[in-house]
């Protein structure tokens, strides 16, 4: 996992946005906003998510698209 990166100063802010949960970040009424976000590549600054839609309902990559492109996949709630 990630959670070494947490408090990391290059990474502070990514992974608060990326990933609140694992860095215990979550607070009550940000949670699902947050969790509602594609994954963005830190090198790029990007998303991939739209050029991989078609992975969103494919058995083999249903639980990586579910985590990195929710907003893509259509996982928000």
């Amino acid at each position: 996992m990630l959670v070494h990166l947490c408090n990391n100063s290059l990474y502070y802010t990514l992974m608060t946005e990326q990933c609140p949960k694992t860095c215990n970040r979550c607070t009550d009424g940000t949670t699902t906003a947050l969790a509602c976000r594609d994954f963005v590549d830190y090198k790029t600054g990007v998303s991939n998510c739209p050029q991989m839609v078609a992975y969103c309902k494919n058995s083999l990559y249903l639980q990586l698209m579910k985590e990195q492109c929710p907003k893509t996949c259509g996982y928000c709630q």
